[in-house]
């Protein structure tokens, strides 16, 4: 019966996030496209460099606590106030050496308009403190559409004032005000309408416990921080915010479908796979079927967005951010194993060898500095292409200790894999093929792509992974049956 339970709640969860996540998705999508059509990409790069600066300081605001905290099966309301105050404790004392070494951050890019926005902007890592443990107590209950909603109404209320303000003239400043007025909508809400609520005490036992996991992945989260924003770091150096702009803007349309998948399939799954995480069979065949179903799904969207980068930049972003498609198409080919390596590092987390997973996180970073040192001399496409061999190669690594661990390493994800990479690399390079031969670029030629690049990638299923279409449509049959009946 508990299983039961928690499956039905995991299908309803996935049912909520689900709609949260495409209901943000299309929101941040189409206010990015039209603030992308009222700012330039100088806008959009100063705002990246700032960000940069914020990425690198906001694991120290966490410290590896949440996710200790997340793990726990019995916390208490001790524990929960504990995190809670050593994560506010932790942002307030980051902002302080934020704000001090803003000027630092002006002599770095030269650009003098820095040090007054990282001060405004960097407030955000405060705001996200304040209700990162509700966050985490509604995940826990698997409440997400309490989770869903709130999110969703905060993003949509900052992107509307955000439009507003760059509308009006106020540059990047409209890209500022968005970001700080979802940080405080999401914290307020959840604040008022969540189910937890700090009170004064402090557990030194729960600190200890929590931090002797947590440090493990406070360095692991700083490497691959740090690492994850050399690029952005590099190119506003060495480039300029301008070119800053076009990688953010290629960047950000990448990460849309990769969030999707990743956020919805973590949150969702990981309770599910901490009740059986003792269980090396069935543990093996969950993470068999994510990975067949998640690579199904998502792999003909980042080669379709490959395919139709062209189209998709000059029509939804305008004729000033074409520099931005051959940098899109190279990222999306780069993300496309993204998900994938999620998966795999989860079982170290399930398996709570957080050392492990901060020695793969030294090694991979290794390799970063050396492709980097590679590549960075011959252009931003040099420095994309080395991010597609960093891929392949992390898969390789990551892996071999889900080999290890539950019996499913590199070569039999391989095989699950390759079946539905074919197809939809195949409907990819048609769909460029054919963009490219035609030369139009109109809101009706990119729903023609769309719709063309569906039936193709169906067909070319249907001929190289037919089994894979029918477990698709199995499993979602099956899904839909059970959050029919929880309504």
């Amino acid at each position: 019966m508990r299983e039961t339970n928690i499956k039905d709640k995991a299908a309803l969860g996935f049912a909520w996030l689900t709609g949260e996540r495409l209901g943000n998705l299309l929101s941040d999508f189409l206010i990015s496209v039209l603030l992308a059509r009222l700012l330039g990409p100088t806008d959009f790069g100063l705002i990246a460099m700032v960000s940069v600066f914020i990425a690198l300081l906001r694991p120290f605001t966490e410290a590896g606590l949440g996710s200790a905290l997340l793990r726990k099966k019995d916390a208490t309301h001790h524990d929960y106030a504990t995190v809670f105050w050593s994560n506010l404790a932790l942002s307030v004392g980051t902002y302080i050496v934020l704000y001090v070494s803003a000027p630092w951050v002006f002599r770095f890019y030269s650009e003098p308009s820095l040090t007054q926005l990282i001060r405004v902007l960097g407030s955000v890592l405060i705001l996200t403190a304040l209700g990162m443990v509700q966050n985490i107590k509604l995940t826990k209950e698997m409440d997400f559409r309490r989770i869903s909603l709130l999110s969703l109404a905060s993003n949509i209320f900052s992107g509307i004032v955000g439009l507003y303000m760059a509308y009006l003239g106020w540059g990047y400043w409209a890209l500022v005000v968005r970001q700080l007025l979802n940080g405080i909508g999401t914290t307020v809400l959840y604040w008022l309408w969540g189910t937890w609520s700090p009170t004064f005490t402090f557990s030194k036992a729960s600190f200890r416990d929590f931090f002797g996991f947590g440090s493990k992945l406070l360095l692991a989260n700083l490497l691959d921080t740090g690492f994850k924003n050399i690029y952005p770091l590099l190119i506003g150096k060495f480039y300029s915010a301008a070119s800053l702009g076009y990688y953010n803007r290629a960047s950000s349309l990448k990460d849309i479908p990769q969030a999707l998948i990743t956020q919805i399939s973590g949150r969702v799954t990981y309770p599910i796979l901490i009740e059986v995480q003792e269980d090396r069979e069935k543990l093996t065949g969950i993470y068999r079927r994510l990975v067949q179903v998640i690579s199904f799904l998502y792999f003909p969207v980042m080669m379709g967005l490959m395919g139709l980068s062209k189209c998709v930049v000059l029509v939804l972003l305008s004729e000033k951010w074409a520099q931005t498609t051959p940098l899109l198409q190279g990222l999306a080919f780069a993300g496309l194993l993204y998900p994938i390596h999620s998966l795999n590092l989860n079982v170290l987390t399930l398996k709570k060898r957080s050392d492990i997973f901060l020695y793969l996180e030294i090694i991979k970073k290794a390799l970063t500095v050396l492709v980097v040192l590679i590549t960075f001399r011959w252009g931003l496409m040099a420095m994309i292409y080395g991010q597609i061999v960093l891929s392949f190669l992390s898969l390789f690594i990551n892996a071999h200790y889900t080999g290890k661990f539950i019996g499913y390493g590199f070569y039999e994800q391989v095989k699950d894999l390759v079946p539905n990479f074919i197809p939809a690399f195949l409907m990819g390079a048609l769909l460029m093929g054919g963009i490219e031969a035609l030369d139009t670029y109109t809101w009706w030629s990119l729903t023609f792509w769309l719709i063309l690049g569906a039936c193709l990638y169906l067909g070319l299923t249907a001929a190289f992974n037919r089994k894979g279409l029918l477990y698709l449509y199995d499993f979602s049959l099956q899904k839909y049956k059970t959050v029919k009946a929880q309504f």
